[in-house]
């Protein structure tokens, strides 16, 4: 098994039934975009590196309950499994430590028009370093919707606020975006 395109291949056969060795292989595989996606929700590296781990420990454990009926899609659809089950290990995470500053006072203090610019040179890097100047509520809410599809009720019940909550905190979050993108592109 020397590619990536085996490893696949073979979990998509028999992907319940693995050993050791194949568990190895699939953790160093996955861990690079595992860790992608807990970095999302964790700025520290050592703190994001716990919650992959953690994350494996589960889709380990619970792999009997993966299913996938779409074999041209396996690793994507894989992929989505895994990153959903480590972006609640982040937020159980985030929970454990930080249960108090995840509510924000909502107030109605905005203005919701924003003019649109043609000329568009923003690269993935800028895009994530927007991302990451935003408030933690407003970019986890920000990364549960937009990148990981999560619905405001999935987000509401894993950060502990109400779905109005965490439209609002949408909103917010693409406010700031917009005001950091027009900043940026000046």
């Amino acid at each position: 098994m020397g590619t990536d395109n085996d490893l696949v291949e073979v979990l998509s056969r028999d992907w319940q039934n693995i050993g050791d060795k194949l568990r190895e292989r699939i953790y160093k595989h996955y861990w690079g975009y595992l860790m992608g996606v807990a970095l999302r929700y964790v700025s520290d590296r050592d703190t994001a590196g716990m919650v992959v781990n953690d994350s494996f420990m589960k889709i380990f454990s619970n792999l009997n309950t993966f299913e996938c009926t779409d074999l041209e899609n396996f690793n994507k659809i894989l992929k989505g499994w895994m990153a959903k089950i480590t972006a609640r290990t982040a937020l159980n995470e985030i929970r454990k430590h930080k249960a108090s500053t995840l509510q924000e006072p909502l107030t109605d203090e905005h203005d919701w028009r924003f003019p649109v610019m043609l000329q568009d040179n923003l690269h993935v890097e800028n895009v994530w370093d927007l991302i990451n100047n935003l408030s933690p509520n407003y970019r986890k809410v920000f990364t549960l919707y937009e990148i990981e599809g999560f619905n405001h009720d999935e987000i509401a019940e894993l950060m502990g606020i109400t779905a109005s909550s965490s439209r609002v905190y949408l909103v917010r979050a693409k406010e700031k975006l917009k005001m950091l993108y027009r900043t940026l592109m000046v």
